[in-house]
């Protein structure tokens, strides 16, 4: 990827200084800096990007776009630098400008949970149509979605992205910068209900990324989403519906076997039926993958092309992730992030699940619920009570709290019940507990950090 050094000053506004006539691709981070890379100087609430100019030169780096007022530093007029007002907001209007040159079909996928699971098997789908092209690894915030629409190269065909949010008015900025014709909403629950208040608020700030699409785009929606009548009232134009219930849905399915991602889909459009089979388990899972086949479908993708490229799909970081230790300990990883509703579908997947040796149950504190916070866990202690699990172990004061204290009052003996200020006591403890063909569950909120457990273990 290499951008023209004048034209990138022009999209941002800035000042150039000693410029090269271009560079190839945009970081914030030095670590993942390459030679003949911009360097995006970035202040954050726990950094600021601007103390790092001197590594990104030394690592190669072609030039650095940093704030105008930068810190007085002899070097810096040497350096080949774009400066700008405020880095984020230029970082923002060079994607929106890369973007708006592009000529992919763009598809905006948001949600309180599956945004990247949906995506992933979007891609899958898509990719029999023409290159696709998307967010990297979980770079879905005000930060993340510009460098990720950077990356997207001039002959992409399909451009795939996540949009994140933890505060309100985050998804209308990151659409307006997308510009996407398909947006794919997967579901409104209390993730970050912290910042929000009510769930109807969460489902409006989703339901600013509609707001944006192109006039000729179209929306995809699960009609068994919580406030799916809410959303569809928010945009005008072309709704597609999924539904396991409702057979007046664009895309009507059958489960055949919940466990294996195994569903039969009837087109309403075609009348055509047709069987897919992701390998993701849970009724959760069926529905990410309705939701990207209708997206996929709705732009032309063949039916029986989609098929063939869903071959048992692996999503990365932590999000059912199965393995086996060398002492036979079966894990599932699904620690990337948690919220109420995420944990009650993971334990009733974990719940049908056989197992030779005894199952564990592994959750952290679900963070940013805010005066959600005790019925959040206490509604997950009385799920997991329901499971029976052979050892319940809890990370965190919330947990603890709350989950176990609803947990036992409802049956859990109390001594399968241990509790952990944080991951790695957890690990330690564990870690002569368990034996070979026991199944382990692990689900928490990102910043507890469950995976540390593993190390010990």
């Amino acid at each position: 990827m290499t951008f023209s050094a004048v034209e990138f000053t022009g999209w941002v506004r800035g000042v150039p200084q000693n410029l090269p006539a271009s560079f190839c691709g945009v970081t914030q981070d030095t670590r993942d800096l390459k030679p003949g890379m911009l360097y995006v100087a970035v202040r954050g609430e726990r950094y600021n990007g601007h103390d790092f100019i001197q590594k990104a030169f030394e690592a190669g780096a072609a030039a650095a776009l940093v704030d105008q007022e930068l810190a007085d530093i002899p070097a810096a007029t040497r350096w080949p630098l774009i400066r700008v007002a405020d880095t984020r907001r230029a970082l923002l209007d060079a994607a929106r400008a890369w973007r708006a040159r592009s000529t992919a079909k763009i598809v905006g996928v948001t949600g309180s949970s599956g945004k990247t699971t949906t995506r992933e098997i979007a891609a899958a789908f898509f990719s029999g149509a023409g290159r696709v092209c998307g967010t990297y690894g979980n770079r879905n915030n005000e930060i993340g979605l510009p460098l990720s629409i950077l990356s997207m190269e001039p002959d992409c065909e399909f451009g795939l992205f996540e949009l994140g949010t933890n505060r309100q008015g985050e998804i209308a900025l990151l659409a307006e910068t997308l510009l996407p014709d398909v947006g794919v909403i997967t579901s409104v629950g209390s993730a970050h209900i912290e910042n929000f208040g009510t769930t109807e608020a969460i489902a409006d700030e989703k339901g600013a990324l509609l707001k944006a699409l192109a006039s000729d785009g179209f929306a995809v929606l699960s009609m068994e989403m919580a406030h799916f009548e809410r959303l569809r009232r928010t945009y005008g134009g072309r709704v597609v519906t999924v539904s396991l219930v409702d057979k007046s849905a664009d895309f009507y399915g059958e489960i055949i076997d919940v466990m294996c991602g195994h569903v039969a889909v009837t087109e309403k459009a075609s009348g055509a039926r047709l069987e897919l089979r992701s390998g993701l388990p849970g009724q959760y899972n069926v529905y990410n993958l309705m939701l990207a086949f209708a997206a996929a479908r709705g732009t032309g993708v063949a039916a029986e092309t989609a098929k063939k490229l869903l071959v048992d799909i692996e999503i990365t970081g932590m999000r059912w992730q199965r393995f086996k230790t060398e002492g036979g300990v079966n894990f599932i990883n699904d620690a990337y992030n948690a919220n109420p509703e995420s944990v009650k579908a993971v334990l009733e997947v974990f719940q049908r699940l056989t197992s030779v040796g005894r199952k564990v149950v592994v959750l952290g504190d679900m963070l940013e619920l805010g005066t959600h916070a005790e019925s959040g866990h206490r509604g997950v202690g009385a799920a997991v009570a329901a499971v029976h699990p052979d050892l319940l172990c809890l990370v965190g004061p919330l947990a603890r709290q709350f989950i176990a204290h609803e947990a036992v009052s409802i049956g859990l003996a109390r001594e399968k019940v241990l509790c952990f200020e944080d991951a790695a006591a957890a690990g330690r403890a564990l870690a002569g507990w368990l034996r070979s063909d026991d199944l382990v569950l692990l689900k928490g909120s990102r910043g507890m950090r469950l995976e540390e457990m593993l190390d010990e273990i």
